[in-house]
């Protein structure tokens, strides 16, 4: 099974777009097709971000329920690796501690890294077209 780490604004595209292909990725850890990697920085921008847009109690149970059967780490280790925007390396510091597959974004900053050790970075869209 795939070890996923999914930015903040996959699950925002899927909150707005459910035929987004940010919505196949959180459907597929609610299949538990994919695992999804976590951290408590992770949850508390998600909640943050989620809450701004006041997503919905369902959508945000669903995304709960996802959280519970993924994997949650804390990062032994902080990076600073993108310097562009630091808090991107929240994302890179969960891949580094699971030997993540992936790390899945539309954020420029990351996608421009393309490969963080063993973890390759890309688009959702992406992922879904090879991976499944």
């Amino acid at each position: 099974m795939w070890k996923v780490v999914v930015d903040t604004n996959l699950f925002i595209a899927a909150y707005f777009n459910r035929r987004s292909a940010s919505a196949e990725v959180v459907e597929l850890a609610g299949e538990d097709k994919i695992r999804l990697v976590w951290s408590d920085l992770l949850k508390k921008e998600m909640d943050l971000i989620l809450g701004n847009v006041k997503a919905s109690p369902k959508f945000l149970n669903k995304i709960q329920n996802v959280l519970e059967k993924g994997i949650k780490v804390s990062p032994k280790e902080k990076l600073k690796i993108v310097k562009d925007d630091p808090e991107d390396n929240k994302l890179l510091e969960c891949a580094q501690e699971t030997e993540a597959d992936y790390i899945l974004t539309n954020d420029h900053h990351l996608l421009e890294i393309g490969e963080f050790k063993s973890t390759k970075i890309i688009r959702p869209k992406e992922f879904l077209t090879f991976a499944f």
